[in-house]
Order: C-alpha cells, then structure tokens, then sequence
C-alpha cells in the first residue's frame, strides 16, 4: 500500500498539469446497449515476448474458460497501431499503461486524433516497470553514460516507448540531439537491436521474455537510474515514479528503475453486460492468472480499481467493483473530477 500512496503524490503535478490540455477528456455513455453476448473478444497487446502479450494471453485464456466468450490474444506494433480498431469497435480490449490512455482519449501527445470511447476495464498492474537495457560488456553504467551513443528511436506503432525513453533521458538532462537515434518498427525490434549490437540501448520492460530470449545470446544490464528529487520531478509529469527494482535478469544489485500502472481497456462500444461478466470472471480466478507469468503478481484485487485513473471505468466494471465493495466515494470523486 506504502508504494501505491507514494505513487499518487508523485502522480498529482502531472494530473494537474493534464488539465490544461486543449483536448478535452470524453466521459460519454456506453453506447452499445445490446445484452448479448458477443462469441469472441479480441485483446490488443505489443508484440509476442512483451509483458503485455503474456498479459493479454492469459487474460484471454481465463477469460474463455470462465465465461460463454472466446477471448483471443491479438498482437500489434503498439497501441497506436491497435487504438483505431478499438474506436471502431473491431477490437474489444487491449493493454496500455495510464499515459497512453489519456493521450488516446483526447487526442493529445503521441495520438493526432482524439479516440473518446477509451475506457479502463481494470487497473491491472502496479508498478509495471521499464528502464533502458544495454549490453552487460557496454561501458554503459548510469543514463548519462548514454550520451553519444546509439539509441533504439520512434518504435513506431508503440509511440508511448519513445516518450518514455525521452523522460528517462531528460532525468540526467540528455537532449534528442546528445544520442545517435536508429529508428526501429516497435519495443521488441529495439531490445533485438541491443543484443544484436546495432543499438547500445533501448527501452523496455523488466521481466518480459524477449529480455530473457535476448540475454541468453548476449548478457544484458539495466543501468542505474538517477534516484533524485530532479528525477522524480521529472517522471511525475509523465505519471510514472522511481522504484527498486525487484530481481530481475539484467538487473545487478539494487537498481532504480521508472514504475507506472498498466491499465486494460475497452471500449463505449462494448456492452456492459460483456465487460462486467469479464471482468467478474477475471476478479474470481485471480489465483489462476498469478499462476500464468510473473506480471500478474502485481495483478492484485488492491490494484483493480485504484484512484488515479486517467479515463473514466467501463460503466460494467463499475458495476461489479460496485457489487464486490471496492468501488468507493473516492472513485467517483476521481471520476467527476476527470470528467468536468
């Protein structure tokens, strides 16, 4: 609990700061009213070997197992890449950490054109947590260490990587201009370019398979993050904090690492009766999905419905949250203050 509170202290100057936005947040009704259910669902996740694939799988596989829908994990470049079709309703769900949902929703930062129908199905993962990985036999010790070298760049359909490597960077004052930028297609292109030795870092998740995959042909390190008041301040903007690390390959002793919550979302265009028996069949199975990949401890029914969400809930996960006792005057407090 001491880490989520921390967390939302940090999380207030950027919740601030995104109110002055030209692009306003869209709270509207859910606008698919049917109460059937729908035979198959499609989840939205990065590329396969990210933590959000290995969340999407599991998600998908206990989700066709618990209830009467066929749930399918469906991998893109990113959400950019995937955002379209969920506005259009081709797509059901999909995992996004809490910045990106707000930029999708309005229309601002990485996305030219608002998707208003953006809603969070579950508050999923706290902290999910990324660094900048280089080779272990790098010179590369501390982010400032990556001035003048070659750095993994745009990743493509998986924009929100950029951003945060440009908000790891600007912790230790490196500018755009100070690195080597080699464009990849997405996050998994660039780890694969780091053991490839084409890049000297990338951005990426702890924990996930393809760092695994990757170390296992050339042995990786996660340089040390600069754990300061600037740095904070600095990541608090972009709703992220700096935590420890928990024990991880590439990580060599206590390392500082950026933490955010990872949401799944849906859509308007998803019908309540469809979101609330999901998400109730994921709630009661906790257990199993824990089981399934390391991420999914962090899935936790403290981290389902946490209060600084950046798009309203799914009017069906709010009923259920509603039914189970954790919805409380805090989150609709939060939800009236997002929306007015």
């Amino acid at each position: 609990m001491a880490s989520i509170s921390v967390f939302l202290l940090l999380l207030q100057p950027w919740l601030a700061g995104s109110s002055t936005h030209a692009a306003k947040l869209d709270c509207g009704p859910i606008v698919n009213k049917s109460t059937d259910f729908p035979r198959t669902v499609a989840i939205g996740t990065n590329p396969a070997g990210t933590g959000a694939h290995s969340l999407g799988a599991g998600l998908a596989a206990v989700g066709s197992k618990v209830s009467p829908i066929a749930a399918r994990v469906q991998p893109y470049n990113g959400p950019n890449a995937w955002m379209p079709l969920l506005e259009n309703g081709e797509l059901e769900f999909g995992i996004m950490n809490i910045l990106d949902a707000q930029m999708a929703n309005t229309g601002s930062g990485n996305y030219p054109k608002p998707t208003p129908g953006v809603r969070v199905a579950t508050g999923g993962v706290f902290p999910f947590t990324i660094a900048m990985v280089t080779r272990e036999k790098s010179n590369i010790r501390t982010y400032a260490d990556f001035k003048g070298k070659r750095l993994a760049w745009d990743y493509g359909g998986h924009a929100i990587s950029q951003t945060w490597q440009l908000a790891m960077l600007e912790t230790v004052g490196l500018k755009p201009s100070d690195v080597i930028q080699v464009r990849v297609s997405n996050t998994a292109d660039g780890i694969r370019a780091v053991g490839e030795g084409k890049v000297d870092g990338s951005q990426t998740g702890l924990g996930i398979a393809i760092i695994e995959e990757i170390n296992s042909m050339e042995p990786i390190r996660f340089p040390m993050m600069p754990n300061t008041d600037a740095a904070k301040a600095v990541l608090a903007r972009y709703g992220a904090s700096i935590v420890l690390s928990e024990p991880s390959t590439g990580i060599k002793g206590d390392t500082h690492v950026v933490g955010y919550p990872l949401y799944l979302v849906t859509s308007t265009r998803v019908s309540e009766r469809t979101v609330y028996t999901l998400v109730k069949g994921w709630w009661e199975n906790m257990a199993e999905l824990q089981t399934m990949h390391p991420l999914f401890k962090k899935w936790t029914k403290e981290t389902q419905t946490l209060t600084n969400f950046t798009v309203p809930y799914h009017a069906g996960a709010i009923k259920f949250y509603k039914e189970v006792g954790v919805w409380t005057s805090r989150h609709d407090a939060r939800t009236k203050e997002i929306c007015s």
